[in-house]
């Protein structure tokens, strides 16, 4: 019960059936603390009885585990070790650990601006596909020069919330329109992929891309195999360059030879292209395979983000390109995508980043100095590469695969693929904390050179229990 009161009696109430149990007298100062205790009864009770007469629609929802990406980010960031190294995300930072704003896309943005202050453009709503501009110049940089596509009007391209909007609006367009139930994706694949095809109503299978047997090459005779299996028609998502996790791509003439495939048994390509011009700083060379495809018949789906290549992350610029059979299939897909996809979605695409993006593809001056720049992006990821395998090489570290940890260097863009082991990342990250997602992905863009040396110390120390 709760002590309350009347008059200068001291009254004990019985909460559930509010009943006088007891009456005394007491003093003025235990009646004043009375007064107080009675009103936060009654507050409780009241809480109390609201809480358990009002309804809700989200009483059955449990919480689910963190991101496996995101949550070690936050993790990270809680974790109050003086010395602690965040290689989990894939995200560019400088040798000195800050992010970069691409000195060209510093430039974008003070044209923008200054049209802006002048009047000469607006915040109005993009159309629903996006850009104009944006999208012309979006789908060049991927089709190159040469397209038959482009120049024949056949390919549908939409402006989207960066690569992850891309892939989305790919997904629900391939189950919704061409009938799609089911796509075939490499193992192991970016964790993000399996949340967005099962979300569009697609099943996920997987094919042969990593050989198990060293954890650091790619299987290809077993990718092919798996692929020559499947039915006509199957669609088949394939990473462009700088396959995530594991930064390992078929070579220039394996790609041929899956286009050739492709074609021949008529499967339907699915393109994510998140690193082009950032994986080896070359723009064509990352475009080669999806050129290739389009080059040997196949009408693929191409995908693109912005985030990494131009560092506009938070801007969520991003494309997707449907290659089709004719300028009158190209239109009707781009009318249905919008229409009846986009639109119930998010109505249109951001503006800001879509002008920055169009501004520096546009710009011959401005497109010069950003090839540059990624040419210098690549460029020091490769460093950090041959830097921390010498290091582990110095350290003595037994490399997971029975090599030289020269995986780490042959692996191409932003990530190298290890091979440690879930419980070799979980004690780096607890007893050094040093920070892998868990199936041993370390992000070389977020690698310092002031932090090899500890890195590999760390790594060494684990591989050694």
């Amino acid at each position: 019960g709760q002590w309350a009161r009347g008059a200068a009696w001291r009254v004990r109430v019985c909460d559930c059936e509010k009943k006088v149990v007891s009456v005394f007298p007491m003093s003025s100062h235990v009646l004043n603390r009375s007064h107080l205790l009675l009103s936060r009864s009654r507050s409780t009770v009241a809480a109390a009885a609201a809480t358990a007469s009002r309804h809700s629609a989200w009483q059955g929802t449990q919480a689910v585990p963190a991101d496996p990406i995101l949550g070690l980010v936050a993790a990270f960031k809680a974790d109050a070790a003086p010395r602690k190294v965040n290689l989990a995300q894939g995200a560019f930072r400088t040798d000195e650990g800050l992010p970069l704003v691409l000195p060209s896309v510093v430039e974008a943005e003070r044209r923008v601006s200054s049209a802006l202050a002048s009047g000469a453009i607006d915040k109005e709503y993009l159309p629903i596909e996006g850009d104009a501009t944006f999208r012309t110049l979006s789908a060049k940089l991927i089709f190159g020069d040469e397209s038959a596509a482009l120049a024949e009007g056949r390919c549908a391209t939409l402006q989207t919330l960066s690569g992850t909007g891309a892939v989305s609006v790919a997904a629900a367009a391939l189950c919704r329109m061409a009938g799609a139930r089911t796509i075939h994706v490499p193992d192991p694949s970016w964790g993000n992929h399996g949340h967005i095809f099962r979300s569009a109503g697609l099943e996920v299978q997987n094919y042969a891309y990593l050989d198990h047997r060293t954890g650091t090459t790619l299987d290809f005779d077993g990718m092919r195999a798996a692929l020559s299996g499947l039915p006509r028609g199957s669609v088949v998502l394939l990473h462009a360059c700088a396959h995530n996790p594991t930064g390992i791509d078929p070579s220039g003439e394996q790609w041929q030879e899956l286009a050739e495939l492709f074609a021949g048994r008529g499967l339907v390509a699915l393109f994510d292209s998140a690193y082009q011009g950032y994986a080896s700083g070359d723009l064509d060379a990352d475009a080669a395979s999806v050129r290739a495809f389009e080059a040997a018949g196949v009408l693929p789906v191409a995908c693109q983000s912005y985030a990494k290549s131009l560092g506009l992350y938070g801007e969520r610029i991003g494309a997707v390109n449907f290659v089709c059979a004719s300028r009158e299939e190209a239109e009707a897909v781009l009318s249905t995508v919008k229409q009846t996809i986009v639109r119930p979605a998010y109505s249109s695409p951001p503006l800001h980043g879509a002008r920055l993006a169009a501004e520096v593809l546009g710009d011959a001056a401005l497109f010069a100095q950003w090839r540059g720049e990624l040419r210098g992006m690549a460029n020091r990821v490769h460093r950090m590469r041959v830097l921390l395998a010498d290091a582990l090489r110095a350290e003595g570290a037994p490399s997971p695969d029975g090599g030289d940890w020269g995986h780490v260097v042959d692996q191409i863009g932003m990530f190298a693929y290890t091979g440690l082991s879930a419980s070799h990342v979980d004690s780096l990250r607890e007893r050094h904390h040093v920070y892998l997602t868990r199936d041993g992905r370390m992000s070389m863009a977020a690698m310092k050179p002031a932090d090899i040396e500890y890195v590999a110390r760390a790594v060494r120390s684990v591989l050694a229990e």
